[in-house]
């Protein structure tokens, strides 16, 4: 995928790998979609800043009274511990030598970045 800028209108283009062409937005456009991403997870922020005030409030009434499960006449809240298990990777090679390709698995996706 190849992104194109054409000068004349300032549209860009966006060309996929058979070569056709689609229009997008222009950069005034993109200007104004960065700002309201910026504006956007300024807000996010700051919402998951009073979600975490309230979520430690949630949490210190259930260890306080000692519960793990509350049920109240329109929410059910559960605070009980969760395990996960990982591989020790430095482990593994002392077992299994350095070449664990085999066994690796990986995800590749597209990441946007504004800054």
């Amino acid at each position: 995928m190849q992104l194109l800028m054409d000068n004349r209108n300032r549209h860009l283009h966006i060309s996929n790998s058979k070569g056709d062409t689609t229009m997008c937005i222009n950069k005034d456009e993109l200007s104004n979609r960065v700002a309201e991403i910026r504006n956007l997870k300024a807000m996010k922020e700051e919402l998951d800043n009073q979600l975490k005030s309230l979520e430690f409030d949630v949490i210190s009434f259930m260890k306080e009274t000692e519960q793990s499960e509350y049920i109240g006449t329109n929410f059910k809240v559960t605070y009980k511990p969760q395990s996960r298990t990982t591989l020790d990777k430095k482990a593994l090679q002392d077992i299994l030598g350095d070449d664990l390709q085999p066994f690796e698995k990986v995800a590749t996706y597209n990441v946007l970045r504004i800054r």
